[in-house]
């Protein structure tokens, strides 16, 4: 029999925020392969999940933003030849619950997209919690008596999970904790009296060496960081019901007799800036905070451990093809992450492209190189500065590791199919002289 699928996306979660998720830890990040250099190829919700469908880069499926030409409007020509599609052609009954993508509710919400058997997408605004509307299979059910988003997908799922003939594959995409968030009843205020981790790149105090639109940014003030504080308290409860019904539908797949048999994936479309480098509020950034997601990949007796290789959203459709047998009706900028759920250090690229807003570049294993629309460069060398506080672009010690760098974006700009997979390697940072100790 042929794997089962179950991919679960939330929307705007950090990597950070997965500390407040118990469930999500113990049951998925620590038996799983947990990815943690997993990035978004364009840190925006309907670009994202556009390449989650596709498997393509955001300059091949030419969705960049929510709304105008993108959203479903750019979609609904491309979603002929999607997974969804893959997978239903390869015997597998394909189910939706929750978020889909973006205008989809405004453009076409009695459509139900080819390839799905059971159709369950919000055909309501995106952002409700509450008093939403369902698309069921082509019938619109309204929810108004003050049901819970969350709850109510999870249900459906379990209704998947109980009849749907395998293999199955199931997207589970709940809108949580897209922003203004709301907390099922039973969290409102759960998070009231926690603090918020604060890294050191929260309200940067020095901005000199970084571009000009963040040079720009005035510092966060006090009351303008207790609204962010609030923001991140309210977006962890809102987090609750996502970790409940993550463990609610584990346990139902291992009392149904399936878990053995099912590869189970936890991501979500982009991150969320929250105060750092002075940006406070907003996700098309290519910083580690709005480009870097949460993937961890639950496989049925499978390999487990943290997985370092710099890995795509858009590896993942690629992997979910290959290990279904299906063939994808396109050429795929993917690369299939099955070798690394096998061996977690197996030979693997050395950068992935990224892309938000009016800014490009790369992560590498060691680096992040962005690009901005004016010219401007930013080069972080992670092994040092994880949290993206020292601009080495322009330093003669680092000149080879920039101009490789930029040679890498070069080509990653204009990618397709393999050719989006980049093998070339990187020079290694700047030795750094430890100066002995003046103690006897």
């Amino acid at each position: 029999m042929p794997a089962n699928f179950i991919h679960i996306c939330v929307d705007d979660m950090r990597n950070s925020d997965v500390a407040n998720m118990p469930n999500l830890q113990s049951r998925m990040r620590d038996p799983g392969v947990a990815f943690t250099s997993h990035f978004t190829p364009y840190s925006l919700c309907a670009p994202s999940r556009a390449g989650i469908l596709t498997g393509l880069q955001p300059h091949n499926h030419g969705i960049v933003n929510n709304k105008k030409d993108g959203g479903y409007n750019g979609y609904q020509h491309l979603e002929g030849n999607a997974l969804p599609v893959w997978l239903t052609n390869a015997g597998y009954h394909v189910g939706h619950v929750g978020k889909f993508i973006n205008s989809y509710d405004t453009i076409a919400p009695n459509h139900v997209p080819p390839g799905y058997a059971d159709w369950r997408a919000m055909s309501s605004d995106f952002s409700l919690y509450t008093d939403f509307t369902l698309n069921e299979n082509g019938t619109q059910v309204a929810y108004t008596n003050g049901e819970y988003s969350t709850d109510v997908f999870l249900q459906k799922v379990l209704d998947f999970i109980a009849t749907a003939p395998q293999p199955f594959a199931l997207f589970f995409w709940p809108n949580c904790c897209h922003w203004r968030a709301v907390p099922a009843d039973q969290d409102v205020g759960t998070f009231k009296h926690v603090d918020m981790p604060i890294p050191p790149s929260f309200n940067e105090a020095d901005v000199s060496d970084k571009p000009r639109k963040i040079r720009k940014l005035p510092l966060i003030s006090e009351q303008r960081t207790k609204f962010i504080v609030n923001k991140w308290r309210v977006r962890s409860e809102c987090l609750q019901a996502v970790d409940r019904a993550l463990a609610t539908l584990l346990d139902a797949l291992q009392d149904g007799g399936l878990l053995a048999n099912t590869h189970v994936m936890f991501t979500s479309d982009n991150g969320f800036v929250e105060g750092e480098h002075r940006i406070d509020n907003g996700k098309e950034f290519v910083y580690e905070e709005g480009a870097g997601v949460p993937l961890f990949w639950l496989q049925p007796g499978g390999n487990a451990g943290e997985c370092r290789k710099v890995v795509s959203n858009i590896d993942v459709t690629a992997a979910m093809v290959e290990i279904a047998g299906a063939t994808a009706g396109r050429s795929l900028d993917g690369r299939s992450l099955v070798p690394l759920l096998g061996d977690i250090e197996a030979s693997w690229n050395h950068a992935t492209l990224l892309q938000a807003g009016k800014t490009v570049g790369i992560a590498t294993d060691d680096y992040r190189y962005m690009l901005w629309h004016n010219g401007d460069v930013e080069l972080y060398d992670m092994t040092i500065d994880p949290f993206q506080l020292d601009n080495k672009a322009g330093r003669p010690e680092y000149q080879e590791i920039e101009q490789a760098c930029a040679a890498a974006l070069q080509a990653l700009q204009g990618c397709t199919g393999g050719t989006c997979s980049w093998t070339g390697t990187f020079p290694p940072p700047p030795q750094r002289v430890v100066k002995p100790s003046s103690k006897p």
